[in-house]
């Protein structure tokens, strides 16, 4: 066998051996590839399920906090704690309006509202309860009650909307907090409900 032959032999075998591994290549590429696809296709199947149970928790969470402070079943009884809060560290005498959610000539609902606190500077404690049924019928406030400390009064505003209202001689420091409960036809009134006012006309 020629020199030439044996060159051309060496020649003949390294191109073989070249398509063998660039054949080996293009399988691994391709191997490669799918594995990444495939590994993408998962991450972004465990995203869409980490989202959705991020959801649902967040769902649940947003849930529990428009139940907080509400004890009972939501039926006739069942009270809301807390669903309105005030404090002023001013100084001087202070009228402190309700404002509830009810319209005489629109809502045919009856009420059941306490006010409990701290009235620092008069060196007393704030506990008053306010009852009584918004009645298109009257376009009034039918058998109210305001009962307990500083003046309880309810009233009907220029708005048509029912006002309870408790009068402080000294605001410092003033502390109060409203709780609800469902009576009668009425609904149970929740956070944001009730609005409180400090303006000292007797009514608005």
């Amino acid at each position: 066998m020629s020199l030439e032959q044996d060159i051309a032999n060496v020649v003949s075998a390294a191109e073989q051996l070249t398509g063998i591994v660039d054949t080996k290549i293009e399988d691994i590429n391709s191997t490669v590839n799918n594995k990444v696809t495939e590994m993408n296709t998962r991450v972004a199947q465990k995203e869409s399920e980490l989202d959705s149970t991020v959801a649902h928790h967040v769902g649940r969470i947003d849930a529990a906090l428009d139940n907080l402070g509400i004890i009972g079943n939501g039926g006739v009884g069942t009270r809301a704690i807390g669903v309105a809060n005030y404090f002023t560290p001013g100084n001087g005498p202070a009228t402190i309006h309700f404002k509830l959610p009810l319209n005489v000539k629109q809502h045919n609902e009856m009420f059941h509202i306490r006010v409990i606190g701290h009235a620092y500077h008069q060196a007393e404690a704030v506990d008053a309860t306010f009852v009584g049924y918004s009645f298109p019928d009257v376009q009034g406030v039918y058998l109210p009650q305001a009962t307990g400390t500083h003046l309880p009064t309810i009233y009907v505003g220029t708005d048509d909307h029912i006002y309870c209202r408790l009068t402080f001689t000294k605001c410092h420091f003033l502390t109060l907090s409203v709780d609800t409960m469902r009576v009668g036809n009425g609904r149970l009134l929740k956070h944001g409900d009730i609005e409180i006012i400090n303006d000292p006309q007797q009514q608005i």
